[in-house]
C-alpha cells in the first residue's frame, strides 16, 4: 500500500551559527516582552499578563503535534533539543518564541478588545499578523534551521502561506477568549489564563488547518493541497468574521459610548 505521509528531510544538519543567532533573538524578545507585560500587570494590578506568558511556555509542548500533521521538520543533528516526541526534536528557541510571539500578541489583542476594537481595526490586525508571521519565519527557513516538506501549497521563499492562515488566528482568538472571560479571570481564578492559551492555539490551528493537514497527508500532490489550502483560507476568514460580529464595536457605538462618558463626567463636575 502506498505511503501517504510525506517523508521528512531526515539528513538535515542544524547550522550552528544560525541556530545560536535565532535563539539569542528569541530569548531577547522574550525578556523585552515579559518586562512590558509585567509592567502593565503592575499598572493594572492584574496577574493576567504573567499567566498569559506562562501559558505560552506550556504551549511550546504542543509543537511536535503540529509538526507532524503540518509537515514541519527541524534538523535532528547539530542541536540540543529541549525535548523530543514523535521522533521530532524541538529546538530550545521554540520555547521563547511561543511565549513572546503568541502570549505577547494575544495579550495585546485582549487589551484592544477591552478598549473597544472596531471591525475594520480587527481586519487590519489580521493582516498585520500575517505579515508578522512572514517576518518571523522567512529568516529561519532560509537559514536552514527548519523546513516545510511535502506538497506544501502556496509557498513563498520556502514558507507555505497556508500556515499564516492559522497562525494569524492565534492572537485574535486568544484575545477574544480573554476578553470574553474577563469577568471570570479575576482574583484567584486568573491562573486559568495559562491553560486557556494552549486551548486557543489548538482551536485556531485545527479550526482552519484541518483541510490542509488532511491534504498534506493524502499523497495526492499540489492540486489537492492547493485546493485544501484555499478552504483553510476561507475558514480562517470565517473565524475572523465571526469574532468581529461578536466582539467588535462599530465606530458609531464607540463614539456614543465616549460621548456618554464625557456627559457623565461633565454632569459630575
Amino acid at each position: 500500500m502506498e505511503n501517504q505521509i510525506p517523508v521528512p528531510p531526515v539528513d538535515m544538519l542544524m547550522p550552528k551559527t544560525a541556530n545560536v543567532a535565532v535563539a539569542a533573538i528569541n530569548y531577547t524578545a522574550l525578556v523585552i516582552v515579559t518586562v512590558i507585560m509585567l509592567r502593565d500587570g503592575k499598572r493594572t494590578q492584574s496577574w493576567l499578563p504573567f499567566f498569559c506568558m506562562l501559558g505560552g511556555v506550556f504551549s511550546f509542548l504542543m509543537e511536535p503535534i503540529y509538526d507532524i500533521v503540518g509537515s514541519v521538520w527541524y534538523p535532528q543533528y547539530g542541536q540540543t533539543p529541549l525535548f523530543r516526541a514523535f521522533n521530532d526534536s524541538i529546538p530550545a528557541w521554540m520555547l521563547p518564541a511561543y511565549a513572546w510571539y503568541i502570549g505577547g500578541q494575544g495579550y495585546w489583542m485582549y487589551k484592544k478588545f477591552q478598549s473597544g476594537l472596531q471591525v475594520d481595526q480587527l481586519w487590519r490586525f489580521y493582516a498585520l499578523f500575517w505579515l508578522s508571521n512572514l517576518v518571523l519565519e522567512l529568516p529561519g527557513l532560509n537559514l536552514g534551521i527548519y523546513q516545510y516538506y511535502g506538497a506544501q501549497p502556496f509557498k513563498l521563499f520556502g514558507f507555505p502561506l497556508w500556515m499564516a492562515m492559522t497562525n494569524s488566528l492565534m492572537p485574535i482568538v486568544l484575545g477574544a477568549a480573554y476578553h470574553s472571560f474577563s469577568d471570570v479571570l479575576k482574583g484567584k481564578a486568573v491562573w486559568l489564563a495559562a491553560p486557556m492559551l494552549p486551548m486557543a492555539i489548538g482551536f485556531s490551528q485545527i479550526a482552519a488547518g484541518w483541510p490542509t493537514w488532511l491534504a498534506l497527508n493524502s499523497g495526492k500532490g499540489l492540486l489537492v493541497t492547493d485546493t485544501a489550502a484555499t478552504v483553510s483560507l476561507a475558514l480562517s476568514i470565517c473565524i475572523v468574521y465571526l469574532v468581529s460580529r461578536k466582539f467588535c464595536v462599530t465606530a458609531h457605538v464607540l463614539s456614543s459610548a465616549r460621548t456618554r462618558s464625557v456627559d457623565r463626567s461633565t454632569a459630575h463636575f
